[in-house]
């Protein structure tokens, strides 16, 4: 069997100079890595010819499959279909079917086609058209010289269902290595505590670890189950407390949604963020009935209806408050269960608290159980209310459910 190397070129000047994150590269490396395909380069590169042809000139030398996001698209910077057409010495030709579309999904939500658009249309004549069913630039697929290329759209939400779309009629015919893997997800445990209990039992493991900032670290194993099913029965054993189940958010509503019961937030730092990440969840609409942002002592107040004096006399960063937060949600909501999130996201701070001190309230309503925690949280202003909004899940999951 001949297993092939996969490369991604990723085009475009919002990438190198830092504005945007390269998702496409990570969903399709995470969609051949499960398929057992090995991705061994990620380039990003700037609209330039020049560096577009290094590029190419690199990966062609190393990969058998390079795939190409971006630059499809009309402007004058969308440049990477001529560059890859001088590199493989190809023509652009208009196809007039694929012009016409184009013109007709501009028209069909009420844009004036331009004369730029019939740059989209100009394709390889020896290349499969990938459809794009979101955008209007298509995608191309083309073999020479013993070497596949795969050119897509930038924006990823074009690009990666294109992917997806075409990926077993492209793949299927290549060999893939069936590659185990298991991963484990921990929170509340820092990478270095995990490691320094782990290090002698991962002796001669293949595995890789990972840190999900906004959760913890995770432990990937890429080795026999056989020969890690000791390790994993002590991870399983004496980590049970720090294991995040995996897809715990959709865990969670599909938990929720099996035992016929309702969950409401109340959030304060987290500015709704909790209720963002639930509803992100397919039918969480059974399970989730809202949210109320409580951002002020106004709102805690007057909606909430959290007492005037708890809120003078404890702040709104206290025990107190985020109890009478997460039962008086429930209440109003008419809930099972319920989180509260009040805490000190800074920049700025006007509390007796360290900025990244956060309380929470789980509250169920079904036996009249609360439990307050209180966690002091590393990071900016964005990854405090991130790891906020994450453990508050995380928690009331293993809590409750």
């Amino acid at each position: 069997m001949v297993y092939i190397k996969i490369s991604i070129l990723s085009t475009g000047d919002e990438l190198v100079e830092g504005d945007i994150l390269n998702t496409t590269s990570k969903e399709i490396s995470n969609i051949l890595y499960s398929m057992g395909f090995e991705v061994s380069t990620h380039i990003n590169v700037s609209d330039k010819k020049d560096d577009i042809l290094s590029s190419l000139k690199f990966l062609f030398e190393n990969n058998d499959v390079i795939i190409i996001t971006g630059g499809l698209g009309s402007t004058n910077d969308d440049i990477t279909k001529e560059v890859v057409a001088e590199f493989l010495n190809e023509k652009l030709v208009l196809n007039e079917k694929i012009y016409n579309n184009i013109i007709a999904r501009y028209k069909k939500f009420g844009k004036t086609p331009n004369k730029f658009i019939k740059k989209q249309a100009l394709l390889f004549e020896n290349a499969k058209i990938l459809k794009n069913d979101i955008g209007s630039a298509p995608g191309l697929y083309l073999t020479k010289n013993n070497k596949h290329y795969i050119l897509l759209p930038g924006p990823p939400n074009e690009a990666i269902p294109m992917f997806k779309k075409y990926l077993n009629e492209i793949f299927s015919n290549f060999d893939a290595k069936k590659i185990p893997v298991k991963k484990i997800q921990f929170y509340n445990i820092t990478e270095s505590q995990l490691m320094s209990k782990l290090e002698k039992k991962l002796k001669n493991i293949k595995y890789s670890t990972k840190l999900e900032l906004a959760i913890g670290p995770s432990i990937i194993f890429k080795d026999n189950p056989e020969k890690i099913n000791d390790i994993v029965c002590f991870i399983e054993k004496n980590f049970s407390q720090n294991i995040v189940p995996n897809h715990f958010i959709k865990n969670l509503v599909e938990k929720l949604s099996f035992k016929n019961k309702t969950i409401s937030t109340a959030e304060s730092c987290t500015g709704g963020l909790v209720g963002k990440l639930i509803t992100d969840i397919p039918g969480s609409s059974k399970v989730y009935k809202g949210s109320i942002i409580a951002y002020s002592n106004e709102t805690k107040n007057k909606i909430l209806n959290v007492d005037k004096n708890i809120l003078e006399k404890y702040s709104a960063v206290s025990s107190e408050v985020v109890e009478l937060m997460s039962k008086n949600i429930a209440q109003l909501l008419n809930t099972d269960f319920s989180i509260s999130i009040s805490g000190i996201a800074g920049p700025e701070n006007s509390y007796n608290y360290p900025i990244g001190t956060v309380f929470f309230g789980f509250y169920n309503k079904i036996y009249d159980k609360i439990i307050i925690e209180k966690k002091i949280f590393s990071g900016n202003r964005a990854m405090i209310r991130e790891k906020s909004a994450y453990y508050s899940l995380i928690r009331l999951l293993k809590l409750f459910l």
